[in-house]
Protein backbone atom coordinates (compact mmCIF):
# COMPACT_ATOMS: atom_id res chain seq x y z
CA UNK A 1 0.00 0.00 0.00
CA UNK A 2 1.27 3.51 -1.14
CA UNK A 3 1.92 5.74 1.66
CA UNK A 4 1.66 9.74 1.80
CA UNK A 5 3.08 12.19 4.31
CA UNK A 6 0.77 14.74 4.88
CA UNK A 7 1.29 18.24 7.19
CA UNK A 8 -2.00 18.82 9.18
CA UNK A 9 -3.09 22.06 11.05
CA UNK A 10 -3.07 21.68 14.47
CA UNK A 11 -6.52 22.23 15.00
CA UNK A 12 -7.47 19.04 12.29
CA UNK A 13 -4.98 16.55 14.29
CA UNK A 14 -7.01 17.48 17.48
CA UNK A 15 -10.51 17.02 16.07
CA UNK A 16 -8.74 13.17 14.54
CA UNK A 17 -7.07 12.53 18.08
CA UNK A 18 -10.40 13.29 19.53
CA UNK A 19 -12.59 11.33 17.25
CA UNK A 20 -10.04 8.37 17.94
CA UNK A 21 -10.59 9.13 21.51
CA UNK A 22 -14.74 8.94 21.40
CA UNK A 23 -14.05 5.53 20.13
CA UNK A 24 -15.06 6.52 16.78
CA UNK A 25 -12.41 4.83 14.73
CA UNK A 26 -10.08 2.56 15.91
CA UNK A 27 -6.39 4.52 15.39
CA UNK A 28 -4.89 7.30 13.88
CA UNK A 29 -4.32 5.30 11.11
CA UNK A 30 -7.68 4.21 10.45
CA UNK A 31 -9.19 7.65 10.93
CA UNK A 32 -7.19 8.94 8.27
CA UNK A 33 -7.42 6.56 5.78
CA UNK A 34 -11.17 6.80 6.31
CA UNK A 35 -11.78 10.55 6.30
CA UNK A 36 -9.37 11.16 3.36
CA UNK A 37 -11.92 8.37 1.22
CA UNK A 38 -14.85 10.00 2.39
CA UNK A 39 -13.70 13.47 1.61
CA UNK A 40 -12.48 11.94 -2.23
CA UNK A 41 -16.01 10.47 -2.25
CA UNK A 42 -17.76 13.12 -1.95
CA UNK A 43 -15.40 15.69 -3.68
CA UNK A 44 -16.21 13.01 -6.78
CA UNK A 45 -19.54 13.46 -6.34
CA UNK A 46 -19.66 17.23 -6.36
CA UNK A 47 -17.19 17.81 -8.65
CA UNK A 48 -19.63 17.02 -11.45
CA UNK A 49 -19.00 17.52 -15.69
CA UNK A 50 -18.61 20.62 -17.36
CA UNK A 51 -22.23 20.50 -18.74
CA UNK A 52 -23.50 20.64 -14.93
CA UNK A 53 -21.15 23.05 -14.13
CA UNK A 54 -22.79 25.13 -16.63
CA UNK A 55 -26.73 24.72 -15.56
CA UNK A 56 -25.69 25.37 -11.97
CA UNK A 57 -24.19 28.77 -13.31
CA UNK A 58 -27.07 29.50 -15.44
CA UNK A 59 -29.48 28.23 -12.20
CA UNK A 60 -27.51 30.77 -10.16
CA UNK A 61 -28.23 33.25 -12.90
CA UNK A 62 -32.24 32.87 -12.77
CA UNK A 63 -32.23 33.46 -9.59
CA UNK A 64 -29.99 36.41 -9.59
CA UNK A 65 -32.16 39.70 -9.27
CA UNK A 66 -29.93 41.73 -7.46
CA UNK A 67 -29.53 43.49 -11.60
CA UNK A 68 -33.16 43.00 -12.87
CA UNK A 69 -36.06 45.02 -12.11
CA UNK A 70 -38.76 42.80 -10.30
CA UNK A 71 -41.40 45.47 -11.11
CA UNK A 72 -44.30 45.14 -13.99
CA UNK A 73 -41.82 46.76 -16.84
CA UNK A 74 -41.08 44.65 -19.29
CA UNK A 75 -38.54 45.45 -21.92
CA UNK A 76 -38.25 43.37 -25.38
Amino acid sequence: MPTAEVDLPSDLEVEIDRLVDDGEFFNRKEAVEELLSTGLNVYDATSGSDEEAEMGEFEADMRETSERSLGDEYEF
